[in-house]
């Protein structure tokens, strides 16, 4: 531990002691008043690292890259008072609960209300009571301290909770697309169907500008459009060939049924999905199924989904059709804008065509290539 140098003209002096000793700043124009705060702080505590500056100016400017554990200054200075010093110092990054004692040798109650209006913590009157000041700076001290640990200790527990609450988050996404699969698993023909149009669904979205959190939001919820096959018949779910009229109102229950089973989940991405599953075969015309909706009118996250699940199924063979190529499942959706399909959507899809070509080409299923 390095002792006290000797006070040098321009009115700094520094006691550096253990490295996780007190770190106090005293700032007065006058040397002996920082001379007598000096001994009277240095026969507390060997061990207080003592910074002290002649200017008020010069002061802030350390302070604001070197925090303190507390500061005395005097009132009365040519530059700026120690109002003034008080305000501006709550106004530093980090020092807005840091103690800040106003040493002065006026009695003058207005001069003091100003001082704690400002943000002083304490008021000492010259000539300073030795044994008064050495008591509540101990004790500014030790709460300032105990403030440091209760702040440090909220972020240790901030962070274990966050991670908690990431490894909750993991454990339900990795749910959500374990549900995803299961109802798409009778249709064996789909593959990585769900991944897919995840994936176009959060390029849309983004394209579209929406939040961070939105765009995970559809990402996540966009498995679950088709989880109300569940309900469908084999016959009719895996039927090779068109359906007949009456197989088609079964398979357009789909919707409901999926939004049923999803609408009452505490979960925020089961919620999404609901709204989802009932309103991902809407058309912007207002001739799809099953609400008959148009435009606006249709839910934005299942617009956006339209899309990525129209795109995924005509590139990918099912039971009633071949595999189309890319640019013939490009050219059908550019065709459909503001039939089929919102516009604003469509735009946002063309968008991120190359990027999804690369999702297109790097999770295709074998029987699609």
């Amino acid at each position: 531990m390095e002792t006290l140098n000797s006070i040098n003209d321009s009115g700094i002096t520094r006691m550096t002691g253990l490295r996780n000793a007190s770190r106090i700043v005293i700032i007065d124009d006058q040397r002996l008043g920082r001379v007598l705060l000096q001994r009277l702080l240095g026969s507390m505590d060997p061990t207080f690292q003592i910074i002290d500056f002649d200017n008020p100016v010069e002061a802030l400017d350390w302070i604001s890259n070197h925090p303190p554990d507390i500061v005395l200054t005097d009132y009365r200075m040519p530059e700026m008072n120690g109002v003034e010093v008080t305000r501006r110092f709550r106004q530093l990054s980090g020092c807005h609960d840091i103690p800040l004692v106003i040493v002065t040798g006026i009695e003058d109650r207005d001069i003091r209300y100003q001082a704690f209006e400002a943000g002083a913590t304490d008021y000492l009157i010259k000539p300073i009571d030795h044994q008064e000041c050495r008591v509540r700076i101990r004790n500014l001290l030790l709460m300032h301290h105990q403030h440091k640990f209760i702040a440090k200790r909220a972020k240790e527990l901030e962070h274990l909770v966050e991670q908690a609450t990431q490894d909750v988050r993991i454990r339900e996404q990795e749910t959500l697309m374990r549900l995803a699969k299961a109802g798409e698993y009778r249709d064996e023909e789909t593959g990585n169907h769900v991944i897919r149009m995840a994936r176009y669904s959060r390029l849309i979205a983004e394209a579209l500008g929406l939040p961070e959190h939105d765009c995970q939001m559809i990402e996540m919820s966009a498995p679950m459009h088709d989880i109300g096959k569940i309900g469908v018949p084999d016959a009719i779910l895996l039927k090779p060939g068109k359906h007949t009229k009456e197989e088609f109102e079964v398979m357009k229950k789909h919707t409901v049924i999926g939004y049923e089973i999803l609408k009452d989940s505490p979960s925020d991405f089961l919620q999404m999905g609901a709204v989802i599953a009932l309103g991902h075969h809407e058309k912007f015309d207002g001739s799809g199924y099953p609400q008959g909706l148009s435009g606006s009118d249709i839910p934005q996250q299942a617009r956006i989904v339209a899309i990525a699940d129209v795109f995924d199924a005509l590139t990918t063979i099912r039971p009633y059709k071949k595999a189309w190529s890319a640019k013939d499942a490009f050219d059908y959706i550019r065709a459909k804008q503001d039939k089929h399909f919102c516009p604003d959507c469509v735009n946002a899809f063309f968008t991120n065509q190359k990027k999804i070509m690369d999702i297109y080409t790097n999770l295709r299923d074998e029987k699609d290539k």
